[in-house]
């Protein structure tokens, strides 16, 4: 039996917290907390600590994806789609949480390598870990503008004051 390492422990447990706080009391019931353990993982695979990069875990990746998650204009089939590869993925693979990073990602280049879904799973992935990376904190990413500091980017104004667009009567759209 393989030991969970602290690394895994402390973003698993950081991002369970994360998650549940991010989860509005309407979101959609078929999100899954391992679901997010198993995003966190990838995501952090996908996109490591640097030299001066931020982490996905450090700009906040997963908590934008369950934010955006659960918004109206989120497709049911996308989440369907993150669940079923992170299902197939720690199916046949169930020691991936615990394993090392440089573990981590040989077992995502046999996952893409032997399933169909894999490349277009891990792209999509990806897809939101750079949005994540990228869009204004106030989506849920992006902490502390981790990630236009490392690009020297300066942001546009003006800002968003809420998260998503509003209609005349002031209700989230």
């Amino acid at each position: 039996m393989k030991k969970i390492t602290r690394r895994v422990f402390i973003a698993s447990s950081v991002l369970a917290g994360t998650a549940l706080v991010l989860l509005p009391q309407e979101a959609k019931s078929n999100i899954k907390i391992d679901l997010f353990k198993t995003l966190t993982a990838v995501q952090e695979v996908l996109f490591p600590k640097g030299l001066v990069a931020p982490s996905a875990i450090e700009f906040g990746a997963t908590a934008y994806l369950a934010n955006v998650a659960t918004h109206s204009s989120f497709l049911d089939s996308d989440l369907v789609y993150l669940q079923s590869g992170a299902e197939k993925l720690m199916t046949e693979y169930p020691d991936f949480l615990s394993q090392s990073p440089k573990e981590q990602d040989e077992t995502l280049r046999a996952f893409i390598k032997n399933h169909e879904m894999g490349e277009n799973w891990i792209s999509f992935i990806l897809y939101f870990t750079l949005e994540a990376l990228l869009a204004n904190p106030i989506y849920g990413g992006n902490k502390n503008e981790s990630g236009w500091k490392w690009l020297n980017h300066n942001a546009g104004v003006p800002q968003p004051k809420v998260p998503y667009a509003q209609n005349l009567q002031g209700e989230v759209i």
